[in-house]
């Protein structure tokens, strides 16, 4: 998982707990401050309906109301004295019946009553459609009166149908309200992630362009100096550590190459003398042996030489190279070898011209003919080199017959020293830096150079950029 989408969902992890933990609390209290008032209008519309409260005039054992109170209709009401005997009651008392608790705190009960029968708010009656069953939720309290010698307890509920209606309604709303918040945060968190990710993907994309060759390069530095910008400074350091080291990696096979030349070169002009001078068979079979590792020793150092430089440069003269005669030519220079070896050679070669040094180039194409005549089989090997040309690349291959190389192998073929065999060194006397440098070669022009098997096939394949030429 990626760090944006972790990022992302911690928080929107953590704003969805703080918006449900914040949301209950703000439900809960408002659910139980309308609780508190109904209470509270209980006991007022108690009090009302007890103060009104008097004895008949024709029954001094019967209680009756002083005057005619609303209340009544809207509330279910019993009065009851203290032998528990029914002094007054509401209408709705008829209909249902609420037992006496056992203590004075208030309480929550449900009955089965039809809408009809309660009093309805003319400013509520829009609401009833939402009413879906007969199930309604009362509140009821007791108090205890008292007037004169005697006490009196009051049993009072108020029909909570349309409190609980907007109640579920604010439950609704507070949900989808969530809902819509965790959404909304989702979608700002994926956002900030990535603005504050931004400049690590930017290292990153720094980093991946930054190679052995490029190794000048360096992550710029942002203007406030907090972890990332110490991120930064710290792989900058670390580069300039690996150039310093590579510089001297280079310059010490640049120089070691350098000062064995001259001394191979002596050994080899003395071995050379030796032989012209017709020594003895047994001294002249060993000294020609030596001689011919002397020459690939040589060539090594050649190799190696021209690696030393070519890392060094960065870029190469651009002029116009006929490509195709450089082809030609190098064919031409391998005839002999190719005859030797009864290699047949096809060429399918049209006219291009690319940008780049004509040197450079004709070794690119030394070394890669030279590898096909290498490693093409020696009884029936065939060579096709072919050069095509397009409106913007120039593409050359070079294919050879031959043992095919796994697919394990093919992406090391371009390493220094890499061999498919390690007992080809000494079967073809190879160095093992010929496509080290070709490949070398081919990034200096801004191409591409690639290779597959397949087939009993070997093929090389380079893309170079064209030019037009008037």
């Amino acid at each position: 998982m990626k760090v944006r989408t972790r990022f992302t969902l911690w928080i929107s992890l953590a704003a969805l707990s703080t918006a449900a933990l914040c949301s209950f609390f703000v439900y809960h209290e408002l659910v139980e401050e309308p609780y508190k008032l109904v209470d509270r209008e209980l006991a007022e519309v108690a009090e009302t309906v007890f103060s009104n409260l008097v004895l008949s005039p024709s029954d001094n054992s019967a209680y009756r109301l002083r005057h005619d109170d609303q209340h009544l209709l809207r509330y279910w009401l019993k009065i009851l004295d203290s032998t528990g005997k029914i002094i007054l009651a509401s209408p709705l008392a008829g209909i249902i019946d609420i037992p006496l608790p056992e203590d004075n705190k208030a309480f929550f009960l449900t009955r089965n009553i039809a809408s009809s029968s309660l009093w309805i708010d003319p400013d509520d009656m829009d609401e009833l459609d939402e009413i879906t069953d007969d199930s309604v939720r009362f509140r009821a309290r007791m108090l205890t009166k008292s007037n004169g010698s005697e006490s009196f307890t009051l049993l009072i509920a108020k029909p909570l149908l349309f409190l609980d209606l907007e109640l579920r309604e604010l439950l609704t709303r507070l949900t989808t309200g969530i809902v819509v918040a965790i959404i909304f945060i989702f979608l700002v968190s994926y956002y900030l992630a990535g603005r504050i990710l931004r400049p690590l993907t930017t290292i990153n994309q720094e980093i991946k362009e930054i190679r052995e060759n490029s190794l000048d390069r360096r992550i710029p530095l942002g203007t406030s100096k907090d972890e990332l910008y110490v991120l930064s400074h710290s792989l900058n350091t670390m580069f300039d550590r690996l150039q310093h080291s590579f510089l001297r990696q280079k310059e010490f096979i640049g120089n070691a190459a350098h000062e064995l030349k001259s001394p191979l070169t002596i050994l080899m002009l003395g071995q050379e003398e030796m032989l012209a001078n017709r020594p003895p068979e047994s001294m002249y079979i060993e000294l020609e042996k030596q001689l011919n590792t002397m020459r690939r020793l040589s060539k090594l150092v050649r190799n190696l030489l021209d690696i030393s430089r070519l890392e060094q440069e960065e870029t190469c003269s651009r002029e116009p190279v006929k490509i195709h005669a450089l082809i030609s030519q190098v064919v031409e220079d391998y005839k002999e070898i190719l005859q030797a070896r009864n290699i047949v050679i096809e060429t399918h070669i049209e006219e291009c011209v690319v940008l780049g040094d004509s040197e450079k180039l004709l070794r690119l194409i030394i070394n890669l003919i030279d590898n096909a005549v290498k490693y093409t089989d020696a009884t029936s090997g065939i060579i096709k080199i072919t050069a095509r040309k397009s409106q913007e690349k120039t593409t050359l291959k070079f294919a050879n017959t031959g043992a095919e190389i796994s697919a394990a192998d093919l992406p090391h073929l371009f390493d220094q020293f890499f061999r498919v065999e390690k007992s080809r060194s000494q079967a073809y006397g190879g160095s093992g830096l010929g496509l080290t440098i070709a490949q070398r070669i081919v990034e200096l022009h801004g191409g591409t150079i690639g290779v597959e098997s397949r087939d009993g096939w070997i093929t090389f394949s380079v893309t170079l950029p064209s030019v037009t030429v008037a």
